[in-house]
C-alpha cells in the first residue's frame, strides 16, 4: 500500500516537473526512519487513548485507537516490504 502512494507521489512530480518546468522529487523515506515513525506514533495514540479513559470521551478514543491501527499498520508495510 505503502509503495502504491510513493508511486503515485512520483507520477505527480515528474508530472509537475514536465509541464511546469520544476525539478521536484519525493523523497523515499528509509526503513529506520519509517519504523521510528510507526513507534512514535503508537506511543502517543497510546497516550491520546489513555487520557481519553480518564476523562471519558468517545471522539478522543476514537482518535487514539485511529492513530494505533494506523502506526501498527505502517509498521507491518514497512517490515513486509525490507
Amino acid at each position: 500500500m505503502l509503495d502504491k502512494l510513493l508511486s503515485i507521489m512520483d507520477v505527480a512530480c515528474n508530472w509537475g516537473n514536465k509541464n511546469l518546468g520544476t525539478s521536484i522529487q519525493f523523497p523515499k523515506p528509509q526503513k529506520k526512519s519509517m519504523v521510528f515513525s510507526a513507534f512514535s506514533s503508537g506511543i502517543i495514540s497510546s497516550a491520546i487513548l489513555v487520557y481519553g479513559l480518564f476523562i471519558n470521551k468517545k471522539w478522543i478514543l476514537l482518535f487514539g485507537g485511529l492513530g494505533i491501527i494506523s502506526s501498527i499498520f505502517i509498521y507491518r508495510q514497512r517490515v513486509k516490504n525490507d
